[in-house]
């Protein structure tokens, strides 16, 4: 009898590794592809395009994984932070009972292809230093501005952090005009799609590098 219970649990224990495994495997496979230009009043470090490379196989790596699927998949913001453009880039997917956007369904938005393709147009922005760049929906260029564009503090992390940012608002969302101001610009980023996003990039690549991985 007690063979058999041996037998059982570790056949149960069999079953449970392998349900983890097609879990972990069943991630995405993205690839982004970033290219850059610099307004003639912008300046950028010696190896900016180097850094651009690095930041794009990271984000390359952190869309693919199994750590950013399952934390993307425990979010849920605001079905109002959805972009109001009239452009069929994204699939509008949010709960009617609740009105909240499951994490899910921007993952699903943020891997629709598998294949990503941008353009990083780097601009001077004066003495205005409120934000690091803008995007909009359906449009795969991303403005950003040259100020934080220094090569100190891991700068291709930051910039994988920031591109993950404004592609989710070429993905659809926008920052919620209709939440209360404690949930805006970043202050709870669990509330905010684009700053959600960003957050989760920035926190694997931390981990990551933490752990020697990258």
């Amino acid at each position: 009898m007690m063979k058999k219970l041996g037998w059982l649990l570790l056949i149960i224990l069999v079953l449970i590794a392998i349900n983890i495994f097609a879990k972990r495997a069943s991630v995405a496979n993205i690839h982004f592809k970033i290219s850059f230009t610099v307004d003639e009043k912008a300046t950028v470090p010696s190896q900016f395009a180097d850094t651009l490379k690095k930041a794009q196989q990271l984000l390359s790596r952190v869309f693919s994984s199994s750590e950013f699927k399952e934390a993307m998949y425990q979010q849920s913001y605001n079905d109002s932070a959805y972009s109001k453009s009239k452009k069929k880039c994204f699939d509008v997917v949010f709960d009617q009972s609740t009105g909240r956007i499951p994490g899910k369904a921007v993952y699903d938005n943020l891997i629709a292809d598998s294949n990503i393709n941008l353009l990083v147009n780097i601009k001077n922005n004066g003495t205005k230093k409120g934000t690091m760049g803008s995007s909009n929906a359906c449009n795969y260029t991303i403005t950003t501005y040259d100020y934080w564009l220094v090569e100190k503090g891991e700068l291709a992390q930051r910039l994988a952090r920031h591109i993950a940012h404004e592609f989710t608002h070429i993905r659809g969302y926008r920052h919620d005009n209709k939440v209360e101001k404690t949930y805006k610009w970043g202050h709870q980023p669990k509330e905010d799609p684009a700053y959600g996003v960003g957050n989760i990039v920035g926190e694997i690549l931390k981990d990551w590098s933490k752990k020697s991985k990258i």
